[in-house]
């Protein structure tokens, strides 16, 4: 409550009374108007848990600090304050201070929460959510801007938690520890309360933490060191760059500045320092830091002021207790043009002093004057945590007179017309007129970065759009092979139907008369001699079991294939009957190839000539249109010969051709644990029904032939049969046989070349 005129002395001693800071590390100092403030940071008393009444009740407390008294007040608030008290960003925008994300106790926070400096009431603006698209994270920066009117607040990298959703335009590292680093940049428009995230352009920070960042204007900021990692070897970079940014709603620019060679004054890299922007009249910003850890982890005993015009550091004199720190902060009071003072508040001291104490009691107060050099130049040093009152109004007050003394002195000067400030203001322009260039020249690196993206984007799309013609010219490919595949099916499915409706080839079993004389026997019925229409003919009997619905209407389509086919090394079909068992009527042959086989051995010629003969008729089915016909049974049995007058004596035919599918299958239905035809002959495919194809002959064909070379039954298994094909002397005829015998159906011969070998063939 204030006081009257009367009643100063003992506002006085009130104030003296509370002239004293609570030591604290990890915070932020905000400066509104003639106050500071300090809130929380990690305090001995802190409860070590993630909310309770007791954290709540400490944290409910801000610290108040006016230059113009030099006291420390202690400040109840109303409302809930942040729960991340560690490692939060702070911001001032007019009389509201502003507080995002932050940790304490592992737990890290994405929330904005807003204090009133004059109602000193919180506001919880965002809570902390853990799905929402931006990283909950402490240590990063925080800066406000102004846009058409309406504040924003932009928030820069910063560890933490693992993020919920991994944006584009940034990089999210992932330590072993669990934790998370980035530079994910998130906007914040407090009118509408809306989140975006803004592109980047230029050399960008990498992933990065405990660095400081600090504005100079409306759009520009610039930031310093920070422990960096730009890849995933958990490997730390402890930095000294210093980024200049420039800020728009939508786009963040940036330029790094990196030391110089031949620069020897430039801080170490660094992190968990303090840094604060001097800004004075029209002299260039000023960006001054101080303390932090290096890489060893030790505690850096330096401080430093940047001019951002000429981008050169200076090195000032400073006492211990001011420099040695880290995880401080670093606030600043204009004097007068000549005069800053510069508040460094709390941290931890040195590795002695965080192993004994752990936080840093002593606040100091350092000003610094300027020459007529116009250099920066370390003054005095006063401790305030506890000061005697009167002794800090006497220094604000001799500074105060020596500010007017030295505007009155300068005002005098101008109006004497003295020269020396007209050099000087021409020197700030010159410096200005610097400044605009390197802004330009900036801006035009820029732009031409932007040109070099727009002709990527541009020769992207010029081959996006091939592509896409590509695309269009091979679905205009597909799309005719697919119209000539259509008209074959249609082809196909005409001649299918005219061979279903079409049974020219039925014969009634009254014309067939059955002898006594039986041919053989098999697995799908067997073979007699038969009259029909008085000529002596082969008659098959299929068995009942493989007589179902669905193999009537595949007898009938076998049947309707087999009555077309004609060829002189096929057995010729006759006919068939449909009522009943099937009979199915061929020419009648002298013997077979087995029976001859079991008999005598065959010479050379012979087993040439039976060979080519073979494959003549096997050919033919591969042939057959619309659909090639696979034998699926091509074996010594089914070889029939007939006796003529030729060199080798014997005119070969092959049998079975037109029932080998219907042998295949039962009314039971496993086709797919059924392999057609004889084992001894079958090649490996043979058990899969989706790899049979006119190769599978081919492997058989094969078998025959080493049959018929080596005068002795096929092995069982083809790798037996691979080393019995091994065994045979006739060399040319060993060729063919082994490449017929390829595991691989792709690898083998056709029938047509295996023609084409036996033509060539040597006796």
């Amino acid at each position: 409550m204030a006081k009257g005129p009367g009643q100063l002395g003992s506002v006085e001693t009130t104030m003296a009374s509370l002239n004293h800071l609570n030591k604290r590390a990890s915070h932020c100092t905000v400066s509104v108007g003639d106050s500071l403030y300090v809130w929380a940071g990690n305090q001995d008393d802190l409860p070590k848990v993630h909310d309770s009444e007791e954290k709540r009740r400490i944290t409910s407390n801000i610290e108040h600090f006016t230059y113009s008294t030099g006291q420390w007040i202690t400040r109840a608030t109303t409302g809930t304050p942040p729960l991340g008290v560690m490692g939060y960003c702070c911001t001032a925008i007019n009389d509201h201070l502003y507080y995002f994300g932050g940790h304490h106790n592992d737990c890290f926070y994405n929330s904005i929460t807003q204090l009133d400096t004059i109602s000193l009431q919180w506001r919880e603006i965002e809570p902390t959510h853990a799905t929402r698209p931006v990283m909950r994270r402490g240590y990063g920066g925080m800066i406000s801007f102004k846009h058409d009117k309406v504040h924003h607040l932009l928030m820069i990298g910063g560890g933490g938690s693992k993020p919920a959703v991994q944006l584009p335009h940034y990089k999210y590292i992932k330590f072993p520890s669990g934790r998370w680093r980035t530079n994910e940049h998130s906007i914040y428009k407090l009118s509408s309360r809306k989140w975006n995230n803004p592109s980047i352009i230029g050399q960008c920070i990498p992933p990065a933490n405990a660095f400081i960042i600090e504005k100079f204007n409306n759009t520009r900021a610039v930031l310093f060191g920070g422990v960096e990692t730009d890849d995933d070897d958990d490997k730390n970079t402890y930095a000294n760059n210093i980024y200049i940014l420039e800020i728009s709603i939508s786009t963040v620019f940036w330029q790094c500045i990196k030391k110089p060679e031949a620069v020897d004054q430039w801080p170490v890299g660094r992190c968990h320092h303090a840094g604060a922007i001097i800004i004075t009249g029209s002299d260039c910003p000023m960006l001054v830091i101080s303390g932090g850890l290096d890489k060893n982890k030790d505690t850096l005993d330096d401080c430093w002021i940047f001019n951002m015009t000429e981008h050169s550091w200076i090195k000032l004199a400073v006492p211990h207790s001011v420099s040695k720190r880290k995880n401080h902060s670093l606030s600043v009071f204009i004097m007068s043009p000549h005069c800053v003072w510069i508040i460094t508040v709390g941290g931890y001291f040195d590795k002695k002093t965080i192993a004994n104490i752990v936080m840093l009691t002593e606040l100091d107060i350092k000003y610094i004057v300027i020459n007529r050099k116009g250099e920066w130049i370390a003054g005095d040093t006063l401790c305030i945590n506890g000061v005697n009152n009167n002794e800090y109004k006497m220094k604000y007050q001799d500074q105060l007179q020596l500010g007017r003394r030295i505007w009155l002195e300068e005002y005098q000067e101008a109006r004497k017309g003295d020269t020396s400030d007209i050099e000087q203001t021409l020197k700030s322009a010159i410096n200005a007129l610097e400044e605009k260039e390197r802004q330009a020249q900036f801006y035009r690196q820029v732009i031409e970065q932007k040109e070099r993206e727009e002709a990527e984007k541009d020769q992207e799309i010029r081959r996006y759009c091939y592509q896409l013609q590509e695309k269009d010219r091979m679905l205009q490919e597909k799309d005719r092979m697919l119209q000539e595949k259509d008209r074959e099916l249609c082809q196909s499915q005409d001649t299918v139907r005219m061979y279903q409706h079409n049974d020219h080839w039925v014969i009634s079993k009254d014309e067939v008369a059955l002898t006594k004389e039986k041919l053989g026997k098999g697995a799908y019925g067997f073979v007699t001699v038969g009259i029909f229409r008085g000529l002596r003919v082969a008659v098959k009997s299929l068995h009942t079991i493989i007589i179902s619905d669905y193999n009537r209407g595949l007898f009938s389509r076998e049947m309707s294939i087999a009555s077309r086919v004609r060829h002189p090394n096929l057995v010729q079909f006759i006919g068939a009957t449909k009522v009943g068992n099937p009979l199915i009527l061929t020419e009648l042959m002298s013997t077979s190839l087995n029976h001859e086989l079991r008999r005598n051995r065959l010479t050379n010629q012979q087993i040439l000539s039976i060979a080519q003969d073979v494959a003549l008729g096997l050919n033919y089915l591969h042939l057959f249109k619309p659909q090639p016909i696979i034998h699926r049974d091509v074996s010594s049995p089914n070889v029939l010969l007939k006796p003529c007058t030729g060199p080798a004596g014997f005119e070969a035919k092959i049998s079975d051709y037109g029932t080998a599918k219907i042998v295949q299958t039962d009314n039971i239905g496993a086709r797919s644990s059924y392999m057609p035809g004889n084992p001894a002959y079958a090649a490996p495919e043979a058990p899969i029904p989706d790899q049979h194809s006119p190769a599978m002959d081919v492997y058989s064909y094969s078998v025959l032939l080493m049959e018929m070379t080596l005068c002795s039954l096929p092995e069982m298994t083809t790798a037996e049969r691979e080393v019995q094909s091994g065994s045979v002397s006739w060399s040319d005829m060993k060729s063919l046989i082994q490449r017929g015998l390829n595991a691989n159906p792709r690898a083998r011969p056709t029938m047509a070349q295996g023609i084409e070998s036996l033509k060539r063939m040597k006796i």
